[in-house]
């Protein structure tokens, strides 16, 4: 099977959305490097996980978000700057069955990872408003989630500014969050 083959097969239907300034597109190999720096980067993991991820573990990470496009229908997509095609980051849906209080299973629960060189500068919020968009579209009026460690302030930012609100506190994995929701308007 030819790269390109591979390629297709990797990317199946995944849409591709377009901003102003970025490029949104299912997960390929060539993705991984990148991938896998910004998942090491302490000073981008540090409300996620809170230790950087090793290469193994982000592999495993990133199979398991492109594996809800054919799955679920919806996952992450990578983010690219739009004109030079440098790798910023990931948005996108997930459902985690997260085994949490209160329950956000079945719900779509939008997140965003950004490596540290594109943190400041307005992307997370242009890419998440465009998933956001892409889900109303799609999501047939369902309620969208968002999960935040709650000192992750800009984060919790760029929630607010897609029309999320916080629905509760709680704790997960040791963790305080927010949970936030969004209605998809009728």
């Amino acid at each position: 099977m030819s790269k390109a083959e591979l390629r297709l097969l990797w990317t199946g239907s995944v849409p591709v959305l377009e901003t102003k300034r970025l490029l949104m597109r299912g997960p390929e190999p060539d993705d991984f490097p990148a991938f896998a720096a910004m998942w090491a980067d302490r000073n981008v993991v540090r409300y996620i996980t809170k230790d950087p991820v090793n290469e193994e573990d982000s592999w495993t990470g990133f199979l398991r978000i492109a594996g809800h496009w054919p799955i679920m229908g919806f996952g992450y997509w990578m983010v690219l700057e739009k004109m030079m095609g440098v790798f910023l980051g990931e948005v996108g849906f997930v459902d985690f069955k997260r085994n949490m209080k209160p329950s956000i299973k079945g719900e779509p629960e939008i997140g965003w990872v950004f490596a540290k060189a594109a943190h400041g500068k307005g992307y997370a919020s242009e890419a998440a408003k465009a998933a956001v968009e892409w889900g109303d579209a799609h999501f047939n009026h369902a309620r969208m989630s968002c999960i935040i460690n709650t000192p992750h302030v800009a984060s919790i930012r760029v929630a607010e500014k897609c029309g999320f609100k916080e629905t509760a506190k709680t704790i997960y994995k040791g963790d305080e969050i927010v949970v936030l929701h969004r209605d998809t308007p009728r």
